[in-house]
């Protein structure tokens, strides 16, 4: 018997009669004060107006852009809800599962590939990265 229930069994039913309550006190104060003020007006960050002439500028080519991806967005929604539909059959589970290894054993060479070729760049750029922080470094002192 854990404990909680133990607790439970053995506490005595304690019977309690009702009581009114009584109104609570209202915990405001009526003074006789002035309108507040309005507040100031916040002053204008500078560059908001050529903020405003950029995205003036740029703003057909913003709506070019949403009109162009709403309908591969709706195609990619469509197609998430198309793979969890078929997901609950165990024939397109199995059929996924070998398409999903057989692309990875097509890509790995490739990947190996570009890893091999692509190192030595990217080592070299963290290399001079590291080396140029510490010239910076010794410079600054």
């Amino acid at each position: 018997m854990t404990a909680l229930r133990k607790i439970l069994i053995e506490e005595e039913t304690v019977f309690t009669a009702p009581v009114t309550r009584a109104p609570a006190a209202k915990l405001y104060v009526v003074t006789n004060t002035a309108p507040a003020k309005a507040p100031a007006a916040a002053p204008e960050a500078e560059g908001h107006a050529l903020k405003n002439i950029v995205l003036f500028f740029l703003a057909p080519f913003i709506g070019l852009a949403y009109i162009v991806a709403f309908p591969i967005v709706g195609l990619a929604a469509l197609a998430v809800l198309a793979g969890r539909v078929a997901a609950k059959y165990e024939a397109v589970r199995v059929t996924a599962t070998v398409l999903k290894n057989v692309g990875l054993a097509v890509a790995a060479p490739v990947l190996g590939l570009a890893y091999i070729v692509l190192f030595p760049f990217i080592g070299l750029a963290a290399l001079a990265w590291i080396g140029g922080r510490a010239v910076l470094a010794a410079g600054a002192r």
